[in-house]
């Protein structure tokens, strides 16, 4: 259908029917099916075909040297790029793994054996407070497995942390330098604890990543395959990323790593080219012996890793199970800086010469996913020509694309459309218009930047660590990218008004017209993800339970739910508003959160209309140990970290809800930032008041405390209790 022959009207009707049936598809086709994937997939690479045949026949001017002609064939080179990485990944979604039979095994298997496979657990660590660290080693300690080792490998080397791993009975590591960051300190471990422990398997965790109780059994029995070399869980979050935060979002979509995570992982494990990424994963010794050890020659060393292995015919195997919970990056600089030393070190990785693009021992399919990985980071670029489009064509009258408003409605509308939907579907609807786009902007400029330093300089640069447990009770504002949204919404309006506006108004124009409006929108969402929202300490979150159980107070059973619980207050619910009538504030009440985990609090808050109780937790008792009752603060905070970060819910929505995040937006806008800092900072006193800060206890180790090793090892030490 030709755009000439075509009104506008019958253009908007074509596209409006096809959009209908994009949105049939989407409610008919099943996700989980591989058919269903196949199915909607093809229609949309035919789509994007004929979208790409449209763009190149007919959208360009006659070619000479002018920046007229010159322009639009720079923008369509950076938008091929896009649309490359999107038909690579809709033919990569065609498969999928699911292992949860295999790890159904495993755990059937580890729990029938008296003693299982020996398991050294790696925490690496540089410069994370006691805040960060206690959550990990104490839900460590509490993992569900007979025969396992904690090491704690520091490469700050903090006396204050030697003497807390004595006093818990984990083993302590350092170092004299940090040569080769994350992966020389994994190195040094290795090679030490081959000398004590020398255990088979080696879970590597960051400081900030709490393993789930059930991680070891669900991944040790799948390595009787023995071409597996290592084996990834997903990484979930505990806390908003600063997207999800400062569009208050947070419990209305997904976070920005979700879909790449629980959808593009599996379906690369379906081509064997899944990848690990760093945390809550477990690896063979002997496969890292067979390699000579963690790679150090790049900043992602666990990308590197996995290509490492593909070379001596070992995969990585994608296990999609929620086994560990982490810190995400909880600054918008920190999110900044994590994306580009992983855009720098995947590009590393591929100008290696034993590498995916010049090494050998890689199939061509491995070697094409590697390619799709760098697309990915090689797409921000275009974000920010599609940002300078209308600003361009505004001020110089270079047009980007050649395209009439009945084009657009025939050919890039319904492409657009059927691109979203179908992202949204067979991602299970995690993925959200706008709140994703914006999720990538925020990152285009310092991403496009990184890209530029790695090509020219890809190598001697230092591995940056994603700062954790910062101080943010306090509006911030990152004020170099929040100023180039801004200008970029003038910019555009100013253009707009003295050019399609006020001026020669044409049927490109109004094209453009649309293309301004829709870059404003983009650009003051972005501008508002730079603003950066207080947030409440780690102490404060709470975490939703909806645990059915019974209270008891005043000598009386009543049936409850636990709606929230943190590791100082929860909110408890009664089924009856009249069970809350002769409770006060100050009575003592018991319940119990978890199985075997009985807790008491002191009622602060009475809501008599919603027959909720919000209580301060003062005594706990961990009847998986004893039937004793602790109720100093320091072991109730103990107890409570280590129950509720081992057997963590889900705080995090699975899925995108688009009228709750328009509505948080909304509200977004509309409400100062300042705001949010009173509410924050009354959080942040509480928690203070109510934490007891962990000090060493006399002589700095528990009773049986074992001395440290002589250097190299500085600071080895050997746990009082295992």
């Amino acid at each position: 259908m030709s755009p000439e022959v075509v009104t506008l009207s019958d253009a908007i009707l074509f596209s409006l029917i096809t959009l209908a049936l994009i949105l049939c598809c989407a409610l008919l086709l099943d996700s989980r099916k591989g058919k269903d994937r196949v199915l909607f997939g093809t229609i949309l690479i035919l789509m994007l075909a004929n979208y790409v045949y449209f763009r190149v026949t007919t959208t360009l001017p006659d070619f000479d040297w002018s920046a007229y002609a010159l322009w639009p064939r720079i923008y369509l080179a950076f938008e091929a790029v896009v649309i490359l990485y999107t038909l690579l990944s809709i033919v990569f979604f065609f498969r999928r793994t699911d292992h949860t039979g295999a790890a159904d095994a495993s755990e059937a298997m580890i729990s029938a054996m008296g003693k299982p496979p020996a398991v050294d657990i790696f925490i690496c660590t540089y410069n994370e407070d006691v805040t960060i660290l206690e959550r990990t080693i104490l839900a460590a300690k509490a993992i569900d497995y007979g025969n396992f080792t904690i090491w704690i490998l520091d490469d700050g080397r903090r006396q204050w942390l030697r003497d807390y791993c004595a006093e818990l009975g984990v083993r302590y590591l350092t170092r004299d330098d940090n040569k080769g960051a994350k992966g020389g300190n994994i190195n040094n471990a290795i090679r030490w604890s081959k000398q004590i422990t020398d255990a088979p398997f080696i879970l590597i965790l960051d400081a900030d990543f709490a393993p789930q109780r059930a991680i070891l059994k669900r991944i040790i029995g799948q390595f009787v395959d023995p071409e597996i070399g290592l084996i990834q869980t997903p990484q979930f979050y505990y806390n908003a990323d600063p997207v999800q935060h400062n569009l208050l979002a947070s419990k209305a979509w997904v976070d920005d790593q979700r879909i790449f995570f629980d959808v593009m992982q599996p379906s690369k494990d379906g081509w064997g080219a899944a990848f690990c990424v760093g945390t809550s994963c477990v690896v063979r010794r002997d496969a890292l012996e067979l390699i000579g050890g963690m790679p150090e020659e790049t900043v992602t060393e666990d990308i590197h890793l996995t290509y490492r292995l593909m070379q001596k015919g070992l995969r990585t195997r994608w296990l999609n199970e929620r086994l560990s919970v982490g810190l995400s990056a909880e600054s918008l600089s920190g999110y900044i800086t994590q994306r580009c030393r992983w855009c720098l070190g995947t590009i590393q990785v591929a100008l290696l010469r034993d590498g995916p693009f010049f090494g050998r021992g890689y199939t061509a399919m491995q070697r094409l996913h590697y390619f799709h990985g760098l697309l990915f980071w090689f797409c921000r670029p275009f974000m920010l020509l599609l940002m300078a489009a209308p600003i361009l064509f505004y001020f110089l009258g270079l047009p980007a694309i050649l395209m009439e408003p009945e084009a657009f409605f025939l050919y890039a509308l319904p492409m657009v459309g059927a691109m979203w939907t179908f992202h949204a579907w067979v991602s299970g609807w995690r993925s959200l218009p706008l709140f994703t786009e914006v999720s990538q902007m925020v990152s285009a400029i310092p991403i496009t930047i990184a890209i530029c330093h790695a090509i020219a300089h890809p190598f001697g640069r230092p591995f940056k660590v994603t700062a954790k447990g910062e101080d943010r009770t306090r509006v911030d504002i990152l004020y170099p990218i929040a100023t180039t949204f801004a200008l970029i919404i003038i910019l555009t309006f100013t253009g707009m008004l003295n050019g399609p506006l006020l001026s020669n108004y044409s049927g490109l124009d109004s094209f453009s017209v649309a293309w301004g409006m829709v870059v404003m929108v983009y650009a003051f969402v972005s501008m508002l993800v730079c603003i950066e929202l207080p947030r409440e300490p780690l102490d404060a979150i709470r975490f939703p339970l909806g645990r059915k159980t019974a209270m008891t107070c005043n000598g009386q059973a009543f049936p409850c739910t636990v709606d929230t619980l943190s590791l100082t207050q929860a909110e408890i619910s009664l089924q009856q508003k009249r069970m809350t009538a002769g409770s006060r504030i100050g009575d003592l009440l018991l319940f119990s959160p978890f199985p075997g985990f009985d807790v008491a609090g002191r009622i602060e808050r009475v809501d008599q209309n919603r027959s909720v109780f919000t209580v301060s937790i003062v005594a706990v008792k961990e009847r998986r140990e004893s039937e004793e009752i602790h109720a100093h603060p320091a072991i109730v905070r103990r107890k409570m970290i280590q129950r509720l970060y081992s057997e963590m819910p889900e705080a995090m929505p699975g899925r995108a809800y688009p009228l709750a995040a328009m509505g948080a937006l909304f509200t977004r806008m509309f409400q100062k930032p300042s705001a949010y800092a009173g509410k924050t900072r009354t959080a942040a006193n509480t928690v203070a008041v109510r934490r007891s800060r962990w000090r060493p206890s006399p002589g700095g180790v528990i009773a049986g405390g074992a001395k440290a090793l002589p250097a190299p090892a500085r600071g080895l030490m050997p746990p009082a209790a295992e």
